[in-house]
C-alpha cells in the first residue's frame, strides 16, 4: 500500500469540503452474512462438538458456555415529539343522527387519539348542533385541550364517551358556523404558534339554523345572507389562524358542496407542501364507515400513511401489513366492544405481551385499542381478537397508521460529463432493513431531479421507476432517468435528487461535481469491495490514477451520502506525478459502537452511502459502499473460531479412548462375573450336601453365608455382606474370599474346608459362558460313582439352595464383604 505523506482521514461530512451535508444513509438489514453456507457447516460442526462435549466432559468443552455476544444499547426510538400538531374534532350532536351513529363517531375519536405518533400533540373533543333557545348552547364541549401522552390518549377515549345526540327540543340543528369557531378557539390557545393546526368535522347532514336563536328574528333571505357572512367571516378567521379544516360527512342528506368549500375555505397548506396533504372534504355512505374515512383524512393531515388490513368479527385473525419503510407505526384495532381482546403477534410469530421501549399500548380496555411501534418489522402483522359469548356481534377491523424515513443515493453514469454530453442519473432509495420493497411500497413516492451550473439555468430531470428508457427494471426502487448537459455550461455542475411521499420525510440528495475538459489527460478508477466487519473493524480499497497530463495532480477521497455512519476514509489524498499511474490502497474504518449511532443487532448494520473520488469540484468517479457491521464476538466466540478444530479432533479422540478403557472394563467383569459358577457343599466323607448356583453378584462378587452349619442340615444361602464371596479368576477356576482370610484361588474341583467336616467345591456350571475345556471335578466324580443327582437317594430332602432366599438385597457392607476390600481387580 502507498500512502502519501501528512495524508489524514476524512469524515463522512459530505462530498467534498464545502458541499452541502448529505442527510444520513443507513440500512439496518436482516440476517445478511456472506458465506452463509461456510457459517452453516461451521453451526453443524459446533453443535456437533458441544453435544459430544456435553455428553463426554459434562460441558466442560462446550465454546462459549454462558457467554452471550456483546450488544450495543437498545435502539432510541425516533423522536416524535418533533414533529407534534394539534387537533380538535367537532362531532355532529344533531336529533338526525341515527341511532348508534354516535357509537361509530366516539369509535372514530378514539382511533385518532390511539393512532397519533407524538406524545406531545394536543387534542380536544366537542358535540355541538345549534341553539334554538336563549338557554341552549351550540357546542358540548368535553375533552379540553389534552397532551396525547399514554394517559392522555385514555382520557380522550374517556371523555369521548360522553358524547351524545341531543333530543328535538335540545337543539337540534347543525351549526358549522359554531363549530369552526369553537375549534379555531381552542386550537389557538394550545401553545406553539408553528405546531400545525387541525379540525376535524363529523356531520351527518347540512348547515342547518333555520331554527337557531342567532337568526329566528331575521326572514328567509336576510337569514341566508347572514349564514353566509357569519360562515365566510368564520373561516377566514381558521385561514388567519392557519387551521385546516377536514370535513366529513356521512348519510344519504349531505351537501357535498358545502363540505368542499369548507375544506376550501381553511388554511390550505399541509404537511410538507405534498399535494395529498391539503385539506378536502370526504363523504361515506354509512356511519360504520366513518372510522375509515376518518383515518383516512387523519393520516393524510398527519402526513401518515395508512394501509387498511382485515375485517371480522371476534372470535378471529385480523391481518395487517407493515412497510420496510416504516419508521414508526400505529396499528390500530377499532374492536366495536370494549368486552374484545386483542392479542398481537409480530410477521415472525413472535407475541407481544407487554409495553416497553419498543411497544406502546393505549386503549386495551376501550372499544378502539391501538400497539404503537418503534422501528417495527416489516411484513404481516397479526391480530387475534377473542370475545365473550354475546359479545361477538360487532365487526372488527384493522388499520396501521405509519411515518416513514427513506434514505436515497445518486449517481451518474459519466461522474464529470462534458458540456453536450448526456448521462444516466440514478437514484437508488435505502430502506432499514432486508425486506425488499414491493410496488405497493413504492406507490405514492415521487422523485425529482433537477441540474444547475455555471454557464445555464436550472433544468429539470425525469426520473422514473417503470422500467423504460434508463431504467433497467421496474419497481426494483431504482429511479433513473437522462439529461444531457447544456453546451453552454462553463464548470461547476450540481446535480440534485428529492424523494418524497406521504407518510414520508423528504430526502434531498446533491451531486456536485464539474464539466470534463475537452480531452481526458487524467482520470481515476475506484474498487470497493462488499466487507462484513465488526464495530471499529476495517475495509479495504483501491482507487486506480491516471495522469497523461503534464503537471502533477491530486485527487482527494471522501465519504457521500454517509453521515453519520461512524466511516472515515484514509487517506484523504493522492497525489500522481506527471505522465505516471499509482494504484493506491486506501481504508474505511468503520467507527465504534457508540460513534455507529444505531445499535449492532443480530440483524446487522448495514451502511450505506458511497466513496467519492473528485479533482477540485469534479468528481472523477464514485462505488456505492455495502458494509455490514455484525456485533462483535465474545471471548468464548473467539476461541471457538481459533481452536475448533482442535477441540473437534481432541473430543473424537477421548471418545474413542474412553470408549476403548469402557470396552476393557466390560471384558474384565465379563470375564470374572460370577454367575453360572455352582458351589457344593460336602461332608468329611465328600459327600454332596448340596449344590448352589450363583448368580450375578454386586460388583463382580457373589456373596454369600454357610447357615446351619452345626446341625444336620446345612446349606449356604445368597446374603450381601456375608462371610463368604466368589468370582471367577481370568486364568481359570475361581476366586474365594472368605472374613478375616486372604483370598484363595481354587481350580474347578479344588475343595476348602469351611467349617469341621464340610468342604466347599466349585465347579462350572450352565451359566453365562461355557465352562473351561474338560469336565470339572465334581462332574467327574458324578459320572464315575453314577451316585444320583440331588434331591435323591439317602441323605435327600435337603436343597443346595434356600427357598425363599433373597435374591438381590442391598448390601450391609458399604466397602465390601469381610475378608478384604471389595474393589474389582482391573
Amino acid at each position: 500500500m502507498e500512502d502519501d505523506a501528512g495524508s489524514s482521514a476524512a469524515r463522512a461530512d459530505g462530498v467534498l469540503t464545502g458541499a452541502v451535508e448529505p442527510p444520513t444513509s443507513i440500512q439496518v438489514h436482516g440476517v445478511r452474512r456472506p458465506g452463509s453456507a461456510v457459517s452453516a457447516g461451521r453451526a453443524l460442526l459446533r453443535a456437533a462438538a458441544v453435544l459430544g462435549s456435553a455428553l463426554l466432559l459434562a460441558g466442560l468443552l462446550s465454546p462459549g458456555a454462558g457467554a452471550t455476544p456483546d450488544r450495543s444499547p437498545a435502539a432510541a426510538p425516533p423522536a416524535a415529539s418533533d414533529d407534534p400538531i394539534n387537533y380538535a374534532v367537532a362531532v355532529d350532536e344533531s336529533a338526525s343522527l341515527a341511532p348508534g351513529d354516535i357509537d361509530r363517531e366516539k369509535d372514530a375519536v378514539s382511533a385518532i387519539a390511539v393512532g397519533e405518533p407524538s406524545p406531545k400533540s394536543r387534542m380536544a373533543v366537542f358535540g355541538f348542533a345549534s341553539a334554538d333557545t336563549a338557554d341552549q348552547s351550540p357546542i358540548h364541549e368535553v375533552c379540553p385541550v389534552t397532551e396525547l401522552d399514554v394517559a392522555g390518549r385514555e382520557r380522550i377515549s374517556e371523555c369521548a364517551s360522553e358524547l351524545r345526540r341531543r333530543e328535538p327540543d335540545e337543539g337540534s340543528g347543525t351549526d358549522f358556523i359554531s363549530a369552526v369557531r369553537q375549534g379555531v378557539a381552542r386550537l389557538t390557545e394550545a401553545p406553539g404558534a408553528d405546531v400545525p393546526r387541525v379540525l376535524f368535522l363529523l356531520t351527518d347532514g347540512k348547515l342547518d339554523v333555520e331554527d337557531s336563536y342567532t337568526y329566528r328574528e331575521l326572514d328567509a333571505a336576510s337569514r341566508t345572507d347572514a349564514v353566509e357572512r357569519n360562515l365566510q367571516r368564520a373561516l377566514k378567521e381558521a385561514r388567519d389562524a392557519k387551521v385546516q379544516i377536514w370535513p366529513l360527512g356521512f348519510g344519504s342528506d349531505i351537501d357535498r358542496d358545502a363540505l368542499r368549500a369548507l375544506a376550501a375555505g381553511g388554511y390550505q397548506t399541509g404537511c410538507k407542501d405534498i399535494p395529498e396533504a391539503e385539506p378536502k372534504a370526504a363523504v361515506v355512505p354509512r356511519a360504520e364507515d366513518v372510522g375509515e374515512a376518518l383515518e383516512t383524512a387523519f393520516s393524510a393531515a398527519r402526513c401518515l400513511y395508512r394501509e387498511q388490513g382485515d375485517s371480522g368479527r371476534p372470535p378471529t385473525d385480523l391481518k395487517v401489513r407493515v412497510s420496510p419503510l416504516a419508521a414508526v407505526g400505529t396499528i390500530v384495532v377499532s374492536k366495536g366492544d370494549p368486552e374484545v381482546t386483542a392479542t398481537y403477534y409480530d410477521p415472525n410469530g413472535k407475541k407481544v405481551s407487554r409495553s416497553g421501549p419498543e411497544f406502546e399500548f393505549s386503549g386495551r380496555d376501550r372499544a378502539v385499542e391501538s400497539l404503537r411501534i418503534t422501528r417495527p418489522v416489516a411484513g404481516e402483522w397479526r391480530v387475534h381478537l377473542d370475545a365473550p359469548e354475546g359479545h361477538r356481534d360487532r365487526l372488527a377491523r384493522i388499520s396501521v397508521l405509519w411515518r416513514g424515513e427513506i434514505r436515497s443515493s445518486i449517481s451518474l453514469e459519466k461522474p464529470s460529463p462534458r458540456p453536450g454530453e448526456r448521462t444516466d442519473v440514478r437514484v437508488q432509495l435505502l430502506t432499514r432493513d432486508s425486506v425488499k420493497l414491493e410496488e405497493r411500497d413504492l406507490r405514492g413516492i415521487s422523485v425529482a431531479g433537477k441540474l444547475t451550473g455555471d454557464g445555464f439555468g436550472q433544468l429539470a430531470i425525469g426520473l422514473a421507476d417503470d422500467g423504460d428508457g434508463a431504467d433497467k427494471r421496474a419497481n426494483d426502487g431504482e429511479f433513473s432517468g437522462t439529461v444531457t448537459v447544456p453546451k453552454k455550461a462553463t464548470g461547476a455542475l450540481m446535480f440534485s435528487s428529492t424523494v418524497e411521499a406521504v407518510g414520508l420525510s423528504p430526502d434531498n440528495r446533491p451531486y456536485p461535481t464539474r464539466i470534463a475538459p475537452p480531452t481526458v489527460t487524467f482520470d481515476a478508477l475506484l474498487g470497493v469491495p462488499s466487507a462484513t466487519v465488526h464495530p471499529g473493524g476495517r475495509v479495504h480499497g483501491y482507487v486506480a490514477v491516471s495522469n497523461r497530463d503534464s503537471t502533477e495532480r491530486t485527487v482527494r477521497l471522501a465519504l457521500a451520502d454517509a453521515q453519520g455512519t461512524g466511516l472515515t476514509i484514509s487517506p484523504a489524498q493522492v497525489t500522481v506525478r506527471p505522465g505516471t499511474s499509482r494504484n493506491v490502497d486506501f481504508t474505511l474504518d468503520v467507527g465504534s459502537t457508540a460513534e455507529l449511532g444505531v445499535p449492532v443487532t443480530e440483524r446487522g448494520l448495514v451502511l450505506g452511502g458511497k466513496v467519492v473520488v473528485a479533482e477540485n469540484d469534479a468528481v472523477l468517479d464514485d462505488a456505492s459502499l455495502d458494509i455490514t457491521v455484525t456485533p462483535r464476538p465474545s471471548d468464548a466466540e473467539v476461541f471457538w473460531d481459533k481452536w475448533w478444530p482442535v477441540l473437534i479432533i481432541g473430543t473424537a479422540l477421548f471418545a474413542v479412548l474412553l470408549a476403548l478403557l469402557l470396552s476393557r472394563r466390560r471384558l474384565r467383569r465379563w470375564q470374572i462375573a460370577p454367575g453360572g459358577l455352582v458351589l457344593e457343599l460336602r461332608d468329611a466323607a465328600n459327600r454332596t450336601l448340596g449344590e448352589h448356583k450363583a448368580k450375578a453378584g454386586r460388583g463382580s462378587w457373589y456373596e454369600f453365608e454357610l447357615v446351619d452349619a452345626a446341625t444336620d442340615s446345612p446349606r449356604i444361602q445368597r446374603r450381601p455382606g456375608g462371610a463368604y464371596a466368589v468370582r471367577r479368576s481370568p486364568d481359570g477356576g475361581a476366586v474365594l474370599r472368605s472374613r478375616g482370610q486372604a483370598d484363595r484361588t481354587l481350580r474347578h474341583g479344588d475343595s476348602m474346608t469351611i467349617a469341621d467336616g464340610l468342604t466347599l467345591h466349585i465347579a462350572e456350571g450352565s451359566g453365562r459362558r461355557p465352562a473351561r475345556p474338560g469336565r470339572s471335578a465334581v462332574s467327574a466324580r458324578r459320572a464315575g460313582t453314577g451316585r444320583p443327582e440331588r434331591g435323591s437317594g439317602k441323605g435327600s430332602g435337603r436343597s443346595g439352595t434356600t427357598s425363599g432366599a433373597p435374591d438381590s438385597v442391598t448390601s450391609s457392607y458399604p466397602s465390601g464383604p469381610p475378608g478384604g476390600t471389595y474393589h474389582e481387580d482391573l
